[in-house]
C-alpha cells in the first residue's frame, strides 16, 4: 500500500466516522469520544455515554448505517479509576473468568480467586465491568460475580 492509497484510507475512514456522528445525532443520542472500527460489517464503537439507555440507543442508531451487520459495543458509562473501588469475587467457589471484552463470547485473559478483591476501573454498558486484580490483571467481568468488600 502507498502513500496514496494510506491517505485515502483515511480520508474514508473520517467520512465515515463524520456519518456514524450524524447518525447518533439524528437519533438524538450523545457518545462522547466516539471512535468506531468497521470490520467486514461488524462495527466495534468505543466511547463515553451517561447511562445504559444511551448505549441502547446507540448501538440501534447505528446498525441502520449501511455496510453495518452488527454492533459490538464497548460503551463506557462511567470512569471509577479515581473512585479506588473495590469488590469482592462472588463466584460460588470456583475462580471468575476475567475476559478480553464485556461478554462470554470473548476469550479469557485470566482469573481471580473466589474471594479475592478486585479494583473497578470502568462501568461498561450491559452490566460488566473492566477490573484490575491485585496481581495487576485487567480484563471484563460480569457484575453479578461481584459484591461489595463489608
Amino acid at each position: 500500500m502507498g502513500l496514496f492509497d494510506n491517505v485515502t484510507t483515511a480520508v474514508a475512514d473520517q467520512q465515515q466516522q463524520n456519518d456514524y456522528n450524524t447518525a447518533l445525532i439524528s437519533a438524538g443520542v450523545s457518545v462522547q469520544d466516539l471512535r468506531a472500527q468497521n470490520d467486514a460489517g461488524i462495527l466495534t464503537i468505543f466511547g463515553n455515554v451517561t447511562d445504559q439507555a444511551t448505549a441502547e440507543k446507540a448501538v440501534a442508531a447505528l446498525k441502520t448505517q449501511p455496510g453495518v451487520k452488527d454492533v459490538v459495543n464497548l460503551l463506557e458509562i462511567e470512569d471509577l479509576t479515581a473512585k479506588n473501588v473495590k469488590m469482592k469475587i462472588a463466584t460460588q467457589q470456583s475462580n471468575l473468568n476475567i475476559r478480553k471484552g464485556p461478554g462470554t463470547e470473548y476469550d479469557i485473559v485470566g482469573k481471580a480467586a473466589h474471594g479475592t478483591s478486585v479494583q473497578l476501573i470502568k462501568r461498561m454498558f450491559n452490566n460488566w465491568y473492566y477490573i484490575k486484580t491485585d496481581s495487576g490483571i485487567e480484563g471484563f467481568c460480569a457484575a453479578n460475580f461481584l459484591e461489595e468488600i463489608k
